[in-house]
């Protein structure tokens, strides 16, 4: 197990540096000039060559991804518009010339919008997932399985930004049944936060659970009739529990890892969830850094997507590892 742990982990980090790379160049390849943007219409020539070289960019492309890369471990100095020196600590991932912050501080301070979406999302997509999923398999055949798998084809085909402004205007703004979504931190109310992120809990969980209960029942169908469980079956155990006990340990890798693309995406910013609901999180930022041509924070958001997803998805291939020793000879 720990040869196969060494052996992921340097995938994962040949999979960050080639990340970085590409982020790199989405960053030089823009059709406009970065030191133009970052500086602004009305600075003068001189001020746009004194950003143009606070960022590097007089020097060649590979000093100039060194020194990115050298910012990401041990960060780096870069000088305001001004000049003002910041001081860019590691991991250094640029510096917002229209936020006029460090790209890493800006996500720091919108982070915990995002975990709080994330986490409370997910929760609701293993809940409901696997629920919905397990409940149709073991129904197969029935009304139950068909009400059931006409419910998460509904939610496979649902957009967000459509169910979210839907339920909005119902629930909201016409009924008063759900308070208004928006963010409210942990310490200031754990009452004020769930409220206030409940309705964008369900949306966000409910598109993404429907996938994630189709697989579920398939890969509930699948074990069912595997030899270990009619085994166990007839030794006397009953149903449920042989399901329990063995039918849900086999259909859980393929979970564990639609699970882990699943947190990665959603720890990397819920996009179009946050810009429904005015959330002020990651995905948010990003949205507003393309809006307004801020290319380091596009690209600093983009570098902790990548980040995200790759490390949960890491994680998912441990458990899976975990769950079917056949996987670590692999």
């Amino acid at each position: 197990m720990t040869g196969y742990v060494l052996r992921r982990a340097l995938q994962a980090a040949a999979v960050l540096l080639a990340i970085t790379a590409a982020a790199f160049g989405l960053f030089y390849a823009a059709p406009s000039d970065p030191a133009l943007i970052a500086c602004g219409p009305k600075c003068d020539t001189g001020q746009v060559e004194a950003v143009r070289h606070s960022m590097g960019l007089d020097q060649p492309l590979a000093g100039q991804y060194a020194d990115y890369l050298r910012g990401l471990v041990a960060g780096r100095v870069i000088d305001d518009v001004d000049g003002t020196p910041i001081d860019c600590a590691a991991p250094c991932l640029g510096y917002s010339y229209t936020l006029h912050q460090p790209v890493l501080d800006a996500i720091g301070d919108r982070f915990p919008v995002t975990l709080s979406l994330a986490g409370g999302a997910l929760a609701v997509i293993v809940v409901l997932g696997v629920g919905v999923g397990f409940a149709a398999a073991l129904r197969r055949g029935t009304a139950t399985d068909r009400l059931l798998s006409g419910f998460t084809l509904v939610g496979a085909s649902v957009q967000i930004y459509f169910l979210g402004y839907a339920l909005q205007y119902l629930l909201v703004y016409t009924t008063d049944l759900f308070p208004v979504p928006g963010y409210t931190p942990f310490g200031d109310g754990p009452g004020a936060w769930a409220a206030g992120l409940l309705l964008p809990w369900l949306v966000l969980g409910f598109v993404n659970a429907a996938v994630f209960a189709r697989l579920a029942r398939s890969q509930m169908l699948e074990t069912m009739h595997e030899g270990y469980v009619r085994t166990a079956r007839g030794k006397g155990m009953s149903a449920l529990r042989a399901h329990l006990k063995y039918t849900g340990r086999g259909a859980a890798a393929p979970l564990a890892q639609l699970l882990g693309l699943e947190a990665g995406a959603l720890f990397g910013g819920a996009f179009i969830t946050e810009t429904v609901f005015g959330l002020g999180g990651v995905g948010k930022l990003a949205v507003d850094a393309v809006v307004q041509n801020d290319l380091p924070t596009v690209v600093g958001t983009v570098l902790l997507a990548a980040f995200f997803v790759v490390l949960f998805v890491a994680l998912a291939d441990l458990v899976v590892a975990w769950l079917d020793p056949r996987v670590r000879l692999a």
